[in-house]
């Protein structure tokens, strides 16, 4: 008995010890640190600023404040672009279908092709194709279009967001044609309005040639070093691989000065900004510049500065530093300088489409490719581009981030190329969803748009918070008042059980919402439930004339089947819940989930732990209860 009591009692210390380190980055990060201190980390060392956030329970939109957009893709204009040929009975179906649609609720495609037929025309007279000339074909090409219209705009919206640098967007679709977009955290909703309703932008852009970039990076960091003063150059000399880093590829940076501060709270100070090591030269690759993760937000204020745009314009004239992806690592981005004015734009795409690579290209063998076509207009810039630059190289830049910078092997003249060279087939579905969606063919309407204030989300925190804090300490009150010394265990139990469900909430990494405290509040009043069945059956023991150890054995084992069935109920119908819900219903889904588990743990394993505990020690003699 006595072993079996020292390993329960060890596992209850490692589960305590384990969800209370679980839940100190959420404690550090909300009540520990204050802003300034935030604010010097996230620019200091990005990467522990991140994992510290990650790592925290978030707040949700109602609580944290920010915006809750819904935008819906234009099917009937969608319809209208893809048409060929139109006529008057056209423009009168589309306008009429258009009409009806808008005053009941019906399918615009079908309603469309009634229109068509009653005008004595039909669906391929303007869609038709070789391989396309039934109707039912026809609109399940128009729908397939719509499909990946709303898909695109997924991809393209994202890219936008994470422009906007919104930590944990929500960006989902729903129905055929909406996508729920929500922000925490904004403080700017007119920005917002702008970046989301802009149209994303496909570029492909020349680089700049090895020597001109070597020139830059040189000029830069002569710059740098000269604005560093010898106490302040880190000492990382010491450290650094000599065979892939030269002295001559190091660059520091700076930023603009401290008055200017109030304008973007991110900029540092001279003394903190500037630095070594920012990013150096590639050897596989001298037309690309390798930036470690930890220096991102330090180099983009560099760039920005006016003195290295200065040096730029100087020694490559109209040009600029574009970034490119993390490496598979994650330790590196890639940054590119190229040209400002863009050869070609996503406009003029038709296809992009992945496929595995050519047998009778070596160096694309065993790999993978998107393949693309222009049109008519597409194809005469990109022949006279691709002949006029051989064996220069293009990047492909979608929303000012360069996706592959491939070399021009040859003159394209047939609206047609390739990107080779990517590792997985999942790489060249992305990048041909990414070159596609630069041509989305049907406009993103903005359907709904709901603002949450920061002060209205510091008020839903105070309320629910006094809300939680009334409902435990009432709980915790009644439960001592009624069952005395063996309710103040239950009272410890029910700490234990919050401490669990906080810890276990900050490890999925997730999101706190209004009714995620709903979920926290009913879960303090449900996890006394078993308790008090325990309790009672204890009661009832020790009436007939039970021991007191006879009594706890006998009420935690009739009261285990009674409380396993109730509260299996209330986790099927949490499930369910979070299944089929949206996003409130299931932050509430999951705290009750959560909370249900934490209960089953702390109310039969805890407390009869420490009952037992307390007994084996003769620390009690007569249960209180």
């Amino acid at each position: 008995m006595r072993r079996n009591l020292i390993v329960r009692a060890g596992i209850i210390i490692f589960v305590t010890a384990l969800f209370l380190y679980l839940l100190y980055p959420t404690i550090k990060f909300n009540y520990l640190m204050s802003p300034s201190a935030k604010e010097d980390l996230k620019i200091e060392d990005p990467k522990a600023y991140e994992k510290l956030l990650s790592n925290s329970i978030k707040l949700g939109l109602d609580l944290q404040g920010g915006m809750h957009v819904v935008m819906e893709v234009d099917v009937e204009e969608l319809a209208k672009v893809l048409a060929r040929n139109k006529d008057d009975r056209f423009e009168e179906a589309w306008k009429e279908a258009r009409s009806i649609t808008a005053q009941e609720e019906r399918d615009f495609l079908t309603v469309f092709t009634q229109e068509l037929e009653k005008k004595g025309t039909d669906l391929a007279r303007y869609y038709g194709t070789k391989s396309l000339k039934e109707r039912d074909e026809i609109l399940d090409y128009l729908r397939g279009q719509a499909t990946e219209a709303v898909n695109r705009s997924l991809e393209i919206l994202r890219n936008r967001v994470d422009q906007f640098g919104v930590a944990e967007p929500t960006i989902q679709k729903q129905g055929e044609k909406r996508i729920i977009i929500e922000l925490a955290g904004i403080t700017d909703p007119q920005r917002v309005r702008g970046i989301l309703g802009q149209t994303a932008l496909l570029e492909f852009r020349l680089l700049k040639e090895q020597q001109i970039t070597q020139n830059v990076a040189a000029k830069i960091n002569e710059y740098i070093k000269g604005q560093i003063s010898p106490g302040d150059t880190l000492k990382e000399e010491e450290t650094r691989d000599t065979t892939i880093i030269r002295p001559e590829d190091l660059f520091g940076e700076t930023t603009a000065p401290a008055d200017t501060a109030k304008k973007d709270s991110a900029e540092l100070s001279r003394e903190k900004l500037f630095k070594e090591n920012l990013f150096f030269a590639y050897p596989g690759d001298p037309q690309r510049l390798l930036v470690p993760e930890d220096n991102e937000t330090r180099l983009k204020l560099v760039l920005q500065t006016p003195e290295i745009q200065n040096i730029i314009r100087t020694e490559a004239g109209e040009a600029e530093f574009l970034w490119g992806k993390l490496d598979p690592n994650g330790e590196f981005y890639g940054i590119f300088l190229v040209e400002k004015q863009p050869e070609l734009t996503g406009e003029t795409i038709t296809e992009a489409y992945p496929q595995p690579g050519s047998g009778y290209d070596a160096g694309s063998f065993g790999k993978f490719e998107v393949s693309l076509a222009f049109n008519d207009e597409g194809a005469k810039t990109f022949s006279r581009v691709t002949g006029a630059n051989l064996n220069k190289r293009l990047a492909i830049v979608l929303d000012r981030k360069v996706h592959s910078a491939p070399v021009i092997q040859v003159k394209i003249r047939d609206g047609r190329a390739r990107i080779t060279g990517l590792e997985t087939m999942e790489e060249a579905q992305d990048l041909a969803v990414v070159l596609k969606a630069g041509a989305l063919p049907a406009p993103v309407k903005l359907m709904e748009e709901r603002t949450v204030g920061p002060s209205l989300g510091k008020d839903s925190i105070q309320k629910g918070m006094n809300s939680a804090l009334l409902g435990f300490i009432g709980v915790t009150l009644c439960i001592m008042l009624y069952y005395k010394f063996s309710g103040l265990i239950a009272d410890l139990a029910l700490i234990f059980n919050i401490i669990i469900l906080l810890g276990v909430m900050s490890y999925f990494h997730a999101t706190l919402t209004l009714p995620g405290i709903a979920g926290i509040i009913l879960t303090i009043g449900m996890s006394v439930d078993a308790n008090v069945l325990i309790y009672e059956r204890i009661r009832e023991e020790l009436e007939k004339g039970k021991t007191i150890w006879s009594a706890i054995d006998t009420g935690y084992s009739r009261a285990f089947v009674t409380i396993l069935d109730s509260n299996l109920t209330t986790v099927i119908a949490g499930i369910v819940l979070y299944q089929f819900g949206s996003g409130p219903i299931r932050g509430f889904a999951l705290t009750l989930i959560i909370g249900i588990a934490a209960s089953m743990f702390t109310a039969i394993f805890v407390t009869r732990t420490v009952f037992e505990f307390l007994l084996e020690r003769k620390i009690i003699k007569k249960l209180s209860i």
